[in-house]
């Protein structure tokens, strides 16, 4: 149901999930050199450091959810408690992908370019718009979570006039 504004509130969460494929996160200056760190991966060009190509598919897995639950959640509409939960589980997938992005990467990646470049004087951390996607989406999903429970809300209480 497209008229609902929690279905809009979701349909934005999937858009703006779905540009995390193509926005990097951040990138990280080592005198000159700068490395972006996306979901697919860190595009280095430093030989040096080596980063696995499967280092990162916990933040594709995340993405492809943060993007399914939504979408999956709008078609469920008539399921309005089993809608909320799904809202509340994606909010966690977005909370759990800000902290392996925060908690586990970025130090990660900071700790193997302090451990090859020891001759490193600058090294400046630079956040893209992509980290502010998953913030975005907890407030949507928030929104679309009030909607629903308004409308649950309006269907108890015309149950109660019959």
């Amino acid at each position: 149901m497209i008229q609902r504004r929690q279905t809009i509130f979701m349909l934005l969460s999937v858009i703006i999930t779905a540009l995390l494929f193509f926005t990097p996160l951040m990138s990280f200056n080592a005198n000159g050199e700068v490395m972006r760190f996306t979901i697919f991966g860190i595009k280095n060009p430093i030989e040096t450091m080596s980063f696995s190509a499967t280092y990162t598919w916990p933040l594709v897995v995340l993405t492809i959810l943060m993007t399914v639950a939504p979408l999956v959640t709008i078609f469920l509409y008539k399921k309005r408690e089993l809608q909320v939960r799904l809202c509340r589980l994606n909010m966690l997938v977005n909370i759990i992908f800000i902290g392996l992005v925060f908690i586990y990467y970025e130090s990660d990646v900071m700790s193997v370019i302090f451990a090859v470049e020891n001759d490193i004087y600058t090294l400046d951390v630079a956040y893209f718009i992509g980290m502010a996607f998953p913030l975005v989406n907890l407030v949507l999903e928030i929104l679309a979570i009030r909607g629903i429970k308004k409308d649950i809300e309006l269907l108890k209480s015309v149950d109660r006039l019959r």
